[in-house]
């Protein structure tokens, strides 16, 4: 077997995976990958006119300056005619995006001698995924960009019409019923800073520390920026890692996790707030509905989920603000930070429509 190698993004595990195949298998690189594989890998040889039959690709990430040509410099033409060659010729070509999908690959070589047809329809349709999600985000910043927004609706509306919840691409069996907390659960750890949690149930958190203590309530999805070490008393975990034979998902199995929620199924999560470490705007990062987080010393004191943005606020009339940090997913006027300052708020936080945090 011929294994084409066409990477932006190396790992140390890529390298021992290749190194434990045998002769059998010949390792191909492009030439910017022969440049920096040719001292890692004695066997791997530069790729000519040899067709292979295996393409192991992944695409760059999209750069943090959102300058056009910056932007731009994402979209690989090599790379995606290689990829659509490989996609239109699956029955005999394979396409593999994660160190995952060879690990699968390989495993059904050594025990059968071949990749079956449905393993490869399914590689087919992960690669996809994956390709369609790298080149709609190029569509979206460039459409925030340029300030034209016309293309960027219609490829959203299409997303969210034909999006399930294939669960059955995770490591894991879940149920039906906790998908969506799951994918609200696994978009805010990513944010989390370590050692943080939250509880989840029914779209809102209901729990939250930024020292990661266990609630003492059962039941909804667990999240844990860290080594899950607890009694399973939650109907779900999601953390870095776990000790002992507990059920969950490790983050790490989530291969992109800027589509974590679709994947789950949750269609409409589309909308990605801007980053933060900040443990009360995590918080309140919920990504399809207005929201707002109110902590007090690192513990969560109310999370407020609606779908006006009149009734986030009115909400935040009912309680003791005094010593708090508020934040928002939406930008707030001046005069309603300044009620809230008044009330004894010591920070305020949101987010505006360019998805800037704004801090005072």
């Amino acid at each position: 077997m011929r294994i084409l190698l066409s990477v932006s993004i190396f790992e140390d595990e890529l390298i021992e995976i290749l190194d434990g195949l045998d002769e059998t298998y010949e390792i191909l690189a492009d030439d910017d990958c022969f440049e920096i594989l040719k001292d890692r890998i004695p066997r791997i040889r530069p790729f000519g006119r040899d067709d292979f039959d295996l393409l192991y690709l992944n695409w760059k990430d999209l750069p943090s300056e959102k300058r056009e040509e910056k932007i731009l410099s994402t979209v690989d033409e090599n790379r995606t005619l290689l990829f659509l060659k490989t996609i239109k010729n699956y029955r005999e070509k394979l396409v593999a995006t994660s160190l995952e999908d060879l690990k699968l690959t390989f495993s059904e070589i050594e025990r059968a001698g071949d990749v079956s047809l449905q393993t490869r329809r399914y590689l087919l349709l992960k690669g996809l995924a994956y390709f369609l999600k790298v080149h709609s985000e190029v569509l979206e910043h460039l459409s925030n960009l340029f300030f034209i927004k016309d293309w960027k609706a219609i490829v959203l509306e299409r997303l969210q019409e034909g999006i399930k919840a294939p669960v059955s691409l995770l490591p894991v069996s879940i149920p039906p019923e906790l998908v969506e907390d799951i994918g609200l659960a696994s978009h805010l750890i990513r944010f989390l800073p370590q050692g943080a949690c939250v509880l989840v149930k029914n779209g809102k958190i209901v729990y939250a520390s930024s020292t990661g203590d266990l609630p003492e309530i059962k039941g909804g999805v667990f999240a844990l920026k860290g080594v899950f070490r607890g009694e399973k008393k939650f109907d779900f975990i999601v953390a870095e890692d776990f000790e002992g034979d507990v059920e969950g998902l490790r983050i790490k199995d989530l291969l992109h996790q800027e589509e974590g929620l679709v994947l789950l199924g949750a269609s409409g999560y589309l909308r990605e707030p801007v980053p933060t470490n900040d443990f009360t705007e995590v918080l309140s990062m919920h990504p399809v509905f207005e929201s707002c987080a109110v902590t007090k010393e690192g513990k969560l004191v109310l999370h407020v989920v609606e779908l006006n943005r009149s009734d986030v606020i009115n909400a935040l009339e009912k309680i003791d603000l005094s010593g708090t940090e508020v934040a928002f997913n939406f930008p707030i006027s001046d005069e309603e930070k300044t009620k809230l300052k008044q009330k004894g708020v010591r920070k305020v936080s949101w987010i505006d429509s360019r998805r800037i945090w704004r801090r005072c």
